[in-house]
């Protein structure tokens, strides 16, 4: 029997975690389910705990990824979904815990004529447990306001319809290491998918100290470039289709820069200086001479009075 709805786990290193994410599947009201975990070259026991989670239940798959394959989440995630049977396909990270009933209000919330089923989640502190917010998922305007985060769906909001996501040139990016959910998810909303909106959290969304959105905003340098990446992707494809559109997402762009000058600033990385002119290039380029200015007033002020903070504003 083909199982209702495909859920695909990429793993590496979480042997900690990857156990509490299996058991939220096990205790779905939802049964007709099936989960594919593949292993990204994990070092410590995840393997062997999915490896008895799978002995106990046919449900639950491993696999490995191929060699041939770019190392990361993503590639696992392709994969995955290469190898899954299910009509209904969700991506789920190996942290973080389907909440009860989450499954069936998917499956529930879906007709003849439905793309994609989103549902907000919870962010909690991985350490304490402490809510730190639920997402917004609602939007008039939801492209733009999602390209300048005030809505977001992360990777385990949405269930997709497979049909849907095999019409699709490309699903995750491998070259890309952060905001591969946001350019996923935006690329999907460009072709305009029939989509149905939950209110009731699905996801319990595990946020832990050295999580990629936590290196970004300590300025880790290769996060921060592949974040570069990622936006000035989606400007070329959103001015393809609009050259209206160009100018105000450069605006966004340049804001992000500004701040990852300051985080750069701050930990005193050697960095600054090609974060410094690529913020006053885009600066210049949509004529914001007043940030301009503002900008390079505080970067003087960090660099000789190690204040300034509110020029970045």
């Amino acid at each position: 029997m083909i199982s209702t709805i495909s859920i695909i786990i990429p793993l590496y290193n979480r042997a900690a975690t990857i156990g509490a994410t299996l058991d939220s599947l096990l205790q779905q009201s939802e049964q007709e389910w099936e989960s594919i975990v593949v292993d990204d070259g994990s070092t410590d026991a995840g393997i062997a705990v999915v490896e008895q989670y799978a002995i106990a239940d046919s449900r639950i798959r491993f696999v490995q990824r191929p060699n041939t394959l770019p190392k990361g989440p993503n590639s696992c995630r392709n994969y995955g979904f290469s190898v899954s049977k299910g009509p209904w396909v969700y991506w789920l990270d190996s942290d973080d815990v389907l909440l009860p009933g989450a499954l069936a209000r998917y499956r529930a919330a879906f007709q003849a004529e439905t793309d994609a089923v989103f549902a907000p989640l919870v962010k909690v502190a991985a350490d304490t447990g402490e809510v730190i917010i639920q997402n917004t998922i609602r939007s008039s305007n939801l492209i733009e306001e999602y390209f300048t985060g005030e809505v977001s769906f992360y990777v385990c909001g949405p269930l997709w319809r497979r049909s849907f996501l095999e019409r699709q040139p490309e699903l995750f990016d491998p070259s890309l290491r952060n905001l591969d959910d946001w350019d996923f998810n935006l690329r999907m909303w460009y072709v305009q998918p029939h989509a149905v909106f939950l209110d009731t959290p699905a996801v319990q969304y595990r946020q832990h100290p050295n999580s990629l959105k936590q290196e970004l905003a300590k300025g880790n340098p290769e996060e921060i470039v592949s974040a570069y990446r990622a936006r000035f992707k989606h400007l070329a494809l959103l001015t393809a289709q609009d050259p209206n559109n160009q100018q105000k997402y450069q605006r966004h762009i340049a804001h992000f820069y500004k701040k990852t000058l300051r985080q750069a600033l701050i930990y005193r990385q050697k960095e600054w200086k090609a974060y410094y002119f690529a913020t006053v290039s885009l600066l210049w380029e949509v004529k914001d001479w007043r940030t301009l200015l503002s900008v390079s007033i505080g970067t003087v002020s960090y660099l000789v009075f190690r204040r300034g903070y509110g020029f970045f504003e």
